[in-house]
């Protein structure tokens, strides 16, 4: 079968696809050559494209058991955050961190140890993490900070490459209600952004800044801050999924459209400073939506990349200027603070700064801004996301994640992805 990402970039890989179902035997036994588990398949680049075939996980999606009084949930590893929320959270309790769409699996999210608007206390999702099965092509390790603690360390953030998760058990953190109590602040440079998330982030759970970039020179945005209120625990329905949808035989996005909608939002969330919304509509916005559809089939690069606390400032207003100076549209601007918590993975991508994500449509000028983007970022110790990546070097990969090749010793052989492949590649140093 064809497999592609989530945004339609780099082109579909052909491959065999395989369902997971628990026999008792171990699945790399029923597989010739080189697989790689695959959940939702919302990676953005090709971190989610095997070699050669892809193990879906996603009917290992069962919640084992769930600890009401401690806040412990273990679940397979194709059981999805929304899955897991729609059970917890009417007992009181939700995962601490969460990605912008529902729709990601537990095995994905260690992979990639994600992050959320809550890195300011909560750190990544791998922090989280009690304990996990990882099964490998020469047998089961049960894996935790103290027993294997290697291959926990080489697992999260490590891209799916050193085995299959089966189970994890994960900590909860309490969840007053299903409710939040949102704040939408506008900022009309990058000092305000600062000055105001900084003052947000002391008494907010979670932390997110819009930004609106469609006029050169200036950047302005809606910073959210959002935390769980006492009210009603109940859930809604899951959020509409669009897997089937296709895809306008065009991108949408035109830059004078852009200006239009980025005005209205402007407008329309500062006419709102406070307000209660479900904590789908927090954490989920673009669930609500076919994304991914409105960009046409030759799809969209996304691009996130943190700068370093110490010129956050002035690396994050040198991307604002490449973008401005490349004149391409920008529907989605996103900038995020991180805070010094340490990550537990070898190869987590958040470190202490800023981070920026920006949505760009599939052209030849899209690809050269960004990749002059990337090249400067590497320089300046920056980092650049593997889960959203299409377009890193082997070389930029290399600066930015020196302890590739102590996941690269530890990996499972019988694992790998189009991106391994891509950016383990001998440099010309």
């Amino acid at each position: 079968m064809s497999i592609r990402s989530w945004t339609g970039l780099p082109p579909a890989v052909s491959s065999h696809a395989v369902p997971l179902h628990w026999t008792g035997e171990n699945p790399f036994d029923g597989i010739a050559g080189t697989l790689l588990a695959r959940g939702c398949g919302r990676s953005y680049g090709d971190v989610c494209l095997p070699c050669e075939t892809a193990l879906v996980c996603t009917p290992c999606d069962r919640i084992r058991w769930f600890d009401r009084e401690r806040g412990i949930v273990r679940t397979e590893a194709g059981a999805t955050l929304g899955d897991i929320l729609r059970t917890t959270i009417p007992a009181g309790w939700t995962l601490p961190v969460l990605p912008g769409t529902e729709h990601v699996t537990v095995g994905g999210a260690i992979a990639n140890d994600i992050h959320g608007k809550s890195h300011h206390w909560a750190g990544t999702f791998g922090r989280w993490v009690e304990r996990f099965e990882l099964i490998r092509s020469d047998g089961r390790y049960l894996c935790t900070p103290n027993d294997n603690a290697e291959l926990f360390a080489a697992t999260i953030g490590g891209l799916g490459l050193t085995g299959i998760v089966a189970w994890a058990e994960l900590r909860l953190v309490p969840a007053r209600s299903a409710w939040m109590a949102t704040q939408n602040i506008p900022f009309s440079s990058l000092d305000e952004f600062f000055e105001i998330g900084s003052r947000l982030e002391r008494s907010a759970e979670y932390v997110v800044g819009w930004c609106d970039l469609s006029e050169p020179g200036s950047i302005r945005g809606i910073l959210h801050a959002s935390s769980f209120c006492e009210g009603d625990r109940r859930t809604r329905t899951p959020s509409p999924r669009f897997d089937r949808a296709p895809s306008l035989p065009f991108s949408m996005w035109s830059r004078p459209l852009i200006r239009l909608a980025n005005a209205a939002r402007h407008w329309s969330r500062s006419q709102r400073p406070t307000a209660r919304e479900h904590y789908t509509q927090v954490f989920f916005p673009l669930d609500r939506i076919p994304w991914n559809r409105l960009f046409g089939r030759r799809g969209f690069y996304q691009l996130q990349a943190v700068v370093p606390a110490r010129i956050e400032r002035e690396g994050i207003a040198e991307i604002c200027r490449r973008l401005w100076h490349a004149r391409i549209p920008l529907p989605l601007c996103v900038l995020k603070r991180f805070g010094s918590i340490a990550s537990p993975g070898w190869l987590s991508f958040p470190i202490a700064g800023t981070s920026i994500a920006v949505d760009v449509p599939n052209t030849s000028r899209a690809r050269a801004a960004l990749g002059t983007i990337i090249a400067d970022v590497a320089r300046i110790g920056g980092r650049v996301y593997p889960a959203k990546d299409a377009l890193m070097t082997a070389e930029q990969f290399q600066r930015m994640y020196p302890d590739w090749q102590r996941l690269d010793r530890v990996r499972d052989l019988r694992c790998c992805s189009q991106f391994w492949k891509r950016v383990t590649q001998r440099t010309s140093q």
